[in-house]
């Protein structure tokens, strides 16, 4: 039977897994969809001698990488929620496992609506995408589309060869790993995605179990705050966890920072691991 500690990295490692598989994916779907734009160029745009024309009629034709980028963003859109919703799963299965190490009360009802309400708070009913939700903004890749079409649009004006304008737009829409235009916009707006539906399902789970205690759990490196120097590896009840609301410290997210689903901030890699008071009374009297 797996320790505690195991079962709390257990859950960690899928989250660490998560995040760099679903990156992965993300520059594929940049790739797809710089290939696409490539390919509408060279079988829409007038050129002469090799280089574009700088036309009327050539800059009319850019209306139409719109459908092009449409069908990129559906693709995109699919893609990610079916990622997304597949590696959740996984998180859910480790929490699942998590409790019911320590649980005899952890009953199916209690799996279903820890699961079903996680998915709700961050966008998506078991259906579909909830209108206005974190999941919707995520999967909505609008102002890569703009950008794309202003890019093009510069291309025609300079009378760019082809060649030219393949190689300076994969510099900007594809660029070195990590720095792509949909990669910066999966960065920015996906915010330690798996790091937070771990620590969301884990409260939730903590809500129908009565739990009120926390262990802050995993590991330093080199560049962690202070914050989470202070905090790893030790318990904290609920009315400690939201004073850290009212604390400041570097990394700490602007608006609406929530200590449950955030802990120390942007790139933060800990998690709240809720247990049973007795536990927590055990661990606490070996901190001091």
């Amino acid at each position: 039977m797996p320790t505690l500690n195991e079962l709390i990295k257990k859950r960690e490692a899928e989250a660490e897994k998560a995040r760099k598989a679903t990156e992965a994916i993300v520059r594929g779907l940049q790739l797809v969809g710089y290939a696409a734009v490539i390919e509408w160029a060279i079988q829409n745009l007038d050129t002469e001698e090799g280089k574009i024309k700088a036309t009327a009629r050539n800059l009319g034709r850019v209306s139409g990488l719109y459908r092009v980028l449409t069908d990129w963003q559906g693709k995109y859109k699919g893609t990610m929620l079916g990622t997304v919703l597949d590696w959740a799963g996984k998180i859910f299965v480790a929490n699942e496992n998590y409790f019911g190490s320590f649980e005899d009360n952890l009953t199916e009802s209690i799996t279903d609506k820890a699961r079903r309400l996680t998915l709700q708070r961050w966008g998506y009913d078991g259906k579909s995408l909830i209108p206005g939700g974190y999941f919707e903004s995520l999967f909505n890749n609008q102002a890569i589309a703009q950008r794309t079409a202003s890019l093009v649009n510069q291309a025609i004006n300079q009378k760019l060869s082809l060649a030219d304008f393949q190689k300076t737009f994969k510099a900007v829409f594809v660029g070195i790993q990590g720095q792509g235009m949909l990669e910066r916009h999966w960065k920015t707006n996906s915010f330690d995605l798996y790091m937070r539906l771990d620590r969301t399902v884990n409260l939730l789970y903590a809500d129908e179990l009565g739990l009120n205690w926390a262990i802050y759990s995993g590991t330093l490196e080199e560049d962690s705050r202070r914050f989470c120097i202070d905090r790893v590896n030790k318990v904290f009840n609920r009315p400690e966890i939201e004073a850290w609301s009212g604390l400041e410290w570097s990394g700490k997210p602007k608006y609406n920072y929530d200590p449950f689903a955030d802990c120390g901030g942007h790139n933060c890699r800990h998690h709240l691991s809720f247990i049973s008071e007795g536990l927590a009374q055990t661990l606490k009297s070996k901190q001091k």
